[in-house]
């Protein structure tokens, strides 16, 4: 033996062989076992389902395609030629049904026999197709159905104008979400999305399906709208029905018969929040205490809100795609205000009467109106409430008068101070005056001004007359600062000196110790202003003659319907008047008032010329008169001969 078969020890070992591979081991022999009987199984399987293919695929030729479906009919797995009688039997007596057609909203039906509808019975299942040889397709037809549609035959294009007809009546574009009132009752339109019926597709849906039991539905384009219909019912829900459904109360009260206001109680509650904006969450208000009369109170006057006549208040607008509540707070005010008049009261100052020569208090009246801000405030979380009992307290804003009784008491307005009268008749301008200036409170001290309460006059002969009473009532009153413009008119019914034209103004200052008021009437011949206060004054009043006398032109008028007037002188006069109280001078006051003269009218109307005779022939005129101040004019004959004769 060789060194590679012998060890020095003597001990013997395996021989290896080159070339020759190791023995497996138990292990490895047993999933060797295993792995071949899962290959021997599952070519046991695939050969039995080849089996079962290929006997399926044999024993279906010449039949309808498993799960095959003909108008909700089950022909799959049938003879073709029992699969068409069981067509023609089913679906034969309906050929002359009418069909339900759907277009999105619009519903109609179609008479087969009209548009000359009918089956090609055989080509129905001919659509069926092929029996299919994928084997997964195979498989999955014993589990699912497939719809095959009807192959039709139209002879024409009737069908085709039947569609356009109802493309009419089916195409119209989106309507938005809406919202209004008929008196009480909650009108709405929900959104409806706009559509157009397409033709072409169907025309197919119908040649496909219409032997369908449920009927065709059209294929529609349509064109949503931006206003949601979810929104617009919340809105119904949670704002227009509670608005419309039910009364809200508005506890309104009236003064106590002593003129003082009614007592309220004082209620802890929790007043509804006006409905939130859109996507905002909606607020939870907290208890506060308000003030309300009690209903039963004898000055309580509950007012309900007009529900018939809500859509005054609330309307709903839209802004794009929010639809959202609008409450009108002047139109809510406009339908309250009549219904809450009787709770108001107009305040009055304190005023005077007046009786031959006493004068006696008008008491004030302490003015009272709603206080509108809070009120329309909380209406809509009101109207829009379902939960809380819908009353709400109306309050009121006092109005202290401007001169009160007391202070009218101590005015001391006893007895004319002052009286003036003007031979004038009034008209509309001069009676308006006269109500303005009648009832003017003028304290101790201030100044009055008539253009501040009636405003300027022009041209106006009454309106003169008013200013001129005003103007000589204050005179005679011994009021101070006086001012005021005269006329620049002599009339007989003015004074001389003493007349004010309305176009100015005419004011004057209380410069006594009370007040003064202002009493003014008129009749039909004159005007008259009395000032009424605490006799303080000895006034005494003097005009001056005449002076810077300026005699009036003459001017010839020789056009038709002239008439002659005397004319008037131009002339200056000087009033003084004198102030006093006891034996102190209070003032002493100098009115000036120049008037200019007024043209004497002479009219002459040339006669016509006598016939035959030329104007060339006349005469000529004389020079004209001779005017010498003071005499009436001296006219000189023609002499012939002289020029300008």
């Amino acid at each position: 033996m060789d060194d590679s078969t012998t060890h020095d020890e003597g001990s013997a070992r395996p021989v290896e062989i080159e070339g020759a591979a190791p023995m497996p081991g138990a292990s490895e022999r047993r999933g060797y076992r295993v792995r071949s009987r899962w290959i021997y199984t599952a070519v046991g399987i695939f050969m039995g389902l080849a089996v079962l293919y290929g006997f399926d695929l044999v024993h279906s030729i010449g039949r309808v395609p498993r799960g095959t479906e003909v108008a909700g009919i089950d022909v799959g797995g049938m003879k073709t030629a029992d699969a068409e009688q069981l067509l023609i039997r089913e679906l034969g007596p309906k050929v002359d049904d009418e069909v339900d057609l759907r277009a999105g909203v619009v519903s109609t039906t179609l008479d087969p026999q009209a548009v000359g509808l009918s089956v090609d019975w055989q080509g129905t299942l001919d659509r069926a197709g092929e029996q299919p040889l994928n084997p997964f397709t195979r498989f999955f037809s014993l589990f699912f159905k497939h719809e095959v549609g009807i192959a039709s035959v139209i002879p024409d294009e009737r069908l085709t104008s039947f569609l356009e007809r109802l493309a009419l009546q089916a195409d119209f574009e989106p309507r938005e979400g809406a919202i209004w009132f008929d008196q009480a009752e909650v009108k709405s339109a929900i959104p409806l999305d706009g559509q157009r019926l397409e033709i072409e597709n169907s025309r197919e849906a119908v040649l496909e399906n219409w032997l369908n039991d449920d009927g065709v539905d059209l294929p529609v384009i349509y064109t949503p709208t931006e206003t949601d219909a979810d929104q617009v019912r919340a809105l119904i829900r949670d704002i227009a029905e509670p608005a419309a459904s039910e009364d809200v109360t508005l506890m309104a009260s009236r003064l106590a018969p002593d003129g003082t206001e009614p007592p309220l109680e004082t209620i802890t509650t929790r007043m509804p929040a006006p409905p939130p904006a859109p996507g905002q969450p909606a607020a939870n208000p907290s208890e506060r205490e308000i003030e309300m009369i009690e209903r039963d109170d004898p000055n309580a006057v509950p007012v309900v809100f007009p529900r018939d006549r809500i859509g005054e208040y609330l309307t709903f607008v839209r802004d794009g795609s929010v639809l959202a509540p609008r409450f009108d707070a002047d139109a809510a005010k406009g339908l309250l205000e009549p219904l809450l008049a009787d709770t108001e009261q107009e305040g009055k100052d304190a005023s005077f009467s007046f009786s031959g020569n006493s004068a006696s208090v008008v008491p004030a009246v302490k003015g009272r109106t709603v206080e509108w801000g809070p009120l329309l405030g909380a209406l809509p979380g009101q109207l829009t409430d379902v939960e809380g009992p819908r009353v709400m307290p109306v309050s009121y804003v006092g109005r202290d008068p401007e001169l009160s009784t007391e202070d009218a008491e101590k005015a001391g307005i006893r007895a004319p101070v002052g009286e003036f009268t003007v031979a004038v008749g009034a008209n509309g301008q001069a009676q308006s005056m006269i109500a303005a200036l009648a009832g003017q409170f003028i304290p101790a001290g201030e100044t009055f001004s008539m253009k501040d309460v009636t405003g300027l006059v022009s041209g106006n002969t009454s309106a003169d007359a008013v200013a001129t009473a005003l103007f000589n009532a204050a005179l005679e009153a011994g009021t101070q600062d006086i001012q005021s413009n005269d006329r620049g008119v002599d009339n007989p019914a003015f004074p001389v000196g003493r007349d004010a034209t309305a176009s100015s103004d005419v004011s004057f200052r209380n410069a006594q110790g009370t007040a003064l008021v202002i009493d003014a009437y008129a009749t039909g011949s004159s005007v008259t202003v009395k000032l009424w206060g605490t006799p303080e004054y000895d006034v005494t009043i003097s005009t001056s003659p005449r002076t810077d006398i300026k005699p009036p032109r003459t001017r010839i008028v020789t056009t038709a319907g002239c008439t002659p007037t005397d004319g008037e002188e131009g002339f200056t006069v000087n009033v003084t008047r004198v102030v006093m109280r006891g034996e102190d001078r209070v003032s002493t006051d100098n009115f000036s008032s120049t008037y200019p003269p007024s043209d004497r009218i002479e009219c002459r109307v040339e006669a016509p010329p006598a016939p035959g005779r030329d104007d060339d022939d006349a005469p000529a005129p004389g020079p004209p008169p001779i005017q010498i101040p003071g005499l009436p004019g001296i006219e000189i004959p023609g002499i012939p001969g002289l020029p300008g004769n």
